[in-house]
């Protein structure tokens, strides 16, 4: 790579029909002045257009979900089963994906309002001691 340097490049992303410029460092041929593909460098700037665009519709972050999650202490197999979502769900969301806008609705809820998750509790008596015992704590201040 020491024939490559970098530097800040401008570039525009289109996110689901909104158009989003973004300013992030960029690997360049030294010879040539050539942008050159740098997974790592390119995952960054896209990382920054899709926060943009989260920011812009409202939509909850992978970092919020997982440290939610983390916080009622349930694993991403728990929390999604609480929730009556497909198994892969939350895994999928906390590695970026965008929710859709009904399950991003719900986990607003659930973060904003421990009713939310005490009502689904109360509602599924189907959910495991342990997981219903973590929530409980949750909702008692015993983090």
């Amino acid at each position: 790579m020491n024939n490559t340097y970098i530097k800040d490049y401008t570039n525009s992303f289109l996110i689901n029909n909104h158009e989003y410029i973004v300013t992030a460092p960029a690997r360049f041929d030294r010879k040539t002045d050539e942008l050159v593909d740098d997974l790592e460098l390119d995952d960054i700037a896209n990382e920054i257009a899709e926060q943009l665009y989260r920011d812009d519709t409202g939509l909850v972050s992978p970092a919020d979900i997982k440290k939610y999650r983390n916080n009622i202490k349930l694993t991403q197999l728990e929390f999604t089963k609480l929730l009556g979502w497909h198994q892969n769900t939350v895994a999928l969301y906390e590695v970026g994906a965008f929710p859709s806008e009904a399950d991003n609705k719900v986990l607003k809820a659930l973060m904003k309002n421990n009713d939310f998750l005490s009502g689904l509790l109360a509602d599924d008596d189907k959910v495991p001691d342990k997981v219903a015992n973590r929530i409980t704590a949750f909702l008692n201040g015993e983090n």
